[in-house]
């Protein structure tokens, strides 16, 4: 964007220079500040999102601004030198047409051969045209002497009825074209286009010499209408722009309040940060979009939404500098969960009650120990899950030798899974879950099977009980949960039942976690569309899927309840 304007400014330093030139200069300077303006707010909302305070942001210099300053030097050095040619011509007219008036008032008064007097008459007037006019606050005065010996010379000198008459219909006819040019700026679309011509034809309408009297009043009543025409599209313009501004100024202070609604806020965890900065974000850009207000009043408001964004991050800041000095403590624990439960597996032991006990401890010690950064939570997560495993593999091989009771189990577990494989649902939904419930109760109470034997019958196991749920004739909703039901109890009875009943458990608040902030953001889009025109569809696609992600949320925290009732 800054390039093209660039590339323009270069095109306008090699035309020949004229008035227009300098206002297309104006044109694309404004708009290259407004462009500078913009990248400056993208460019410090960036530094304030990324922890800095927006007094301390300095924008990087860009080259694109040299060059720029650099031809806006050479244009307004030319437009100096071209206002002073223009001053200087403008005095030499000025001047030139003084002396026209002094040769006409010498006419009138001293010429009496008619014939004469009007070819003087005639070549003082085309001096006088071919002088042009003069752009200064006396020549209007100049203008109406001009004039007044004109009108003294026809009637004075008694030119005959043929020569007024031919006068008059030659500006008769000038002042009907100037008139259409006049009308040819109605449909024009440039305003200051329409504001530099009109001014150039009310001065040559001025210029003009009389016409003949029956036509005087139509063509002054023709030239004042078009007149109010043009001058009624000019100020139409800038009143609708005007309404165009209070309209983005009313927009910018309702961002402003919800902005400065938030950063009044304190938020208590991550997420609500995190969703609150992309809230935030989001009303940003919408400020970016609007248009500019009224100067002053766009000014103001803008420093208000600076300040509210200020104290935002602000309070980012220290949330989350509070929240690294936490999550050393908790890492600290946890280091120390670690150290100990390395010793146990290290260790030899004659009791295993005791320390499976104590092993069952530091891992509720280690729910317990809170939040570090999920990198960290992950690294010594795994060497803790690795000090445990290795505990209970100790303790698996220890208890190896109980072959005949785990022979006994599985004769147990076969028995079982036929029964269910036997049973057929009666179609009384409440007697047939009930059953099937007690099947897997026994299930779980039936002791450990040889491990070679283990993942045969659990899988067949499994594939009879889901088999069952299939044949019952249950709502979708209700059957989703009976079979999650069993699959949680299935997990509960594994030998990797911590981890993989934790880690089903975490992947659902994970979920929970992004539903709520899905739901936080429809909230903030209806608040919105609710206050828009021409939303309906929309607002009604919104409050469909906000509802959605409820009844999800819901049976996702029903799903969490299970994993209590599987532990107890």
């Amino acid at each position: 964007m800054k390039e093209e304007l660039i590339i323009k400014l270069e095109d306008l330093t090699k035309e020949n220079v004229t008035e227009e030139t300098f206002s297309k200069a104006d044109e694309i300077k404004n708009e290259y500040l407004r462009e500078c303006d913009r990248l400056h707010q993208e460019l410090q909302q960036q530094f304030i999102a990324e922890g800095g305070l927006a007094d301390d942001f300095e924008p990087p210099k860009d080259p694109l601004d040299n060059r720029f300053s650099e031809l806006m030097h050479i244009l307004s050095d030319r437009q100096s030198k071209f206002r002073k040619m223009k001053a200087d011509e403008v005095d030499t007219k000025y001047k030139e047409k003084e002396t026209v008036i002094v040769e006409l008032e010498k006419l009138i008064a001293e010429e009496t051969n008619i014939g004469k007097a009007f070819q003087t008459f005639k070549e003082l007037q085309t001096r006088w045209n071919d002088i042009g006019n003069v752009p200064t606050r006396d020549y209007k005065n100049l203008q109406s002497i001009y004039h007044r010996h004109v009108h003294n010379f026809y009637y004075n000198m008694k030119l005959s009825k043929d020569l007024r008459e031919l006068d008059f219909k030659r500006n008769t006819e000038h002042r009907a074209q100037l008139l259409t040019k006049i009308e040819s700026l109605l449909p024009m679309d440039s305003i200051k286009g329409i504001e530099r011509m009109i001014n150039l034809y009310r001065m040559e309408w001025s210029e003009l010499g009389p016409t003949s009297p029956e036509s005087t009043e139509p063509l002054r009543n023709k030239y004042r209408e078009l007149i109010g025409q043009v001058y009624q599209k000019i100020r139409d313009y800038y009143q609708e722009r005007q309404k165009e501004e209070l309209t983005n100024l009313e927009a910018k202070k309702a961002l402003l309040v919800r902005a400065q609604g938030i950063a009044e806020e304190n938020f208590e965890t991550v997420k609500q940060w995190q969703t609150m900065t992309d809230t935030f974000n989001g009303i940003f850009d919408e400020w970016k979009k609007l248009g500019y207000g009224p100067k002053k009043e766009n000014e103001q408001v803008w420093n208000e939404f600076r300040t509210a964004l200020n104290k935002f991050y602000g309070k980012k800041r220290e949330f989350f500098g509070d929240l690294k000095k936490t999550h050393k403590g908790n890492k600290d624990k946890k280091v120390s969960i670690i150290e100990r439960a390395e010793a146990i597996a290290l260790a030899t032991h004659e009791s295993w009650d005791e320390v499976t006990k104590e092993v069952l401890q530091l891992q509720k010690d280690w729910k317990e120990a809170g939040h570090i950064e999920q990198w960290e939570e992950n690294r010594l997560w795994k060497k803790f899950r690795e000090a445990c495993d290795k505990f209970f593999t100790s303790k698996r091989e220890h208890f190896s030798s109980r072959d005949n009771e785990q022979t006994e189990n599985l004769a147990k577990k076969e028995d079982l899974i036929k029964r269910i494989e036997a049973f057929t649902p009666s179609g009384k939904n409440d007697e047939d879950l009930k059953q099937l419930r007690d099947f897997s109760t026994e299930w779980k109470n039936i002791e450990h099977v040889p491990i070679r034997e283990k993942q045969r019958t659990w899988e067949r196991y499994k594939k009879a009980l889901d088999a069952k749920y299939d044949a019952m004739k249950l709502e979708s909703s209700h059957l989703h949960m009976e079979r999650f039901r069993s699959n949680v109890e299935l997990l509960s009875q594994s030998d990797e039942a911590g981890n993989l009943l934790r880690k089903e458990k975490t992947m659902i608040k994970e979920k929970i976690n992004k539903l709520q902030a899905t739901i936080s953001q429809y909230e903030n889009n209806l608040g919105f569309f609710r206050n828009s025109k021409n939303m309906g569809t929309l607002l009604q696609e919104v409050e469909q899927n906000l509802s959605r992600a409820k009844e999800e949320i819901e049976m996702l925290k029903q799903k969490l309840k299970l994993f209590s009732e599987a532990k107890q």
